[in-house]
């Protein structure tokens, strides 16, 4: 009897998620014109460009590292990284940074039609900055890129999903 209930209950549970739109992180939807994506102006090989990559693999998006025939395009446009201090010290020393990434995407399909047009998305994190933790910063520094990267990457991902 035990054994059943749990099993009502995991499939109600079950029923209840899918019902109210629920999905995982980075699954989406995307239209049948983009299964084959040609990424131009950013390294596919490092840092949000990787990112890029291996989200929309994760997402059934063939990405061509030449462009192909019958292939979208995904121009970045722009990719802007900045780092600007953000608050100083009662002594004028910086206490704390603000990093900042933009892209700028561009997107045609196939027979170059203009789907997305020059469209900015920003990422940003507060930096703490400690002076008897410099060695950290660095490090701390690279983490907060990583999720800046992944943010802008989901928000892309988002943004292609409703061109259905």
């Amino acid at each position: 009897m035990k054994l059943l209930i749990s099993r009502l209950v995991l499939l109600m549970s079950m029923l209840a998620i899918t019902a109210c739109g629920f999905q995982l992180r980075g699954a989406a939807e995307l239209p049948d014109e983009l299964k084959l994506l040609y990424v131009q102006g950013v390294n596919m090989q490092r840092d949000f460009g990787l990112e890029l990559r291996r989200t929309l693999t994760r997402n059934g998006i063939t990405v061509v590292d030449r462009y192909q025939e019958g292939a979208a395009v995904l121009s970045i446009i722009e990719n802007n990284f900045e780092r600007r201090v953000l608050s100083v010290s009662f002594s004028g020393k910086v206490s704390e940074y603000e990093l900042e990434r933009q892209i700028v995407i561009q997107l045609v399909d196939a027979n170059s039609t203009m789907l997305i047009d020059a469209e900015r998305f920003e990422a940003r994190r507060d930096l703490q900055f400690d002076p008897d933790q410099v060695i950290g910063l660095g490090e701390e520094q690279r983490l907060l890129e990583v999720q800046m990267n992944e943010q802008l990457v989901q928000s892309i991902l988002r943004r292609l999903s409703v061109l259905r």
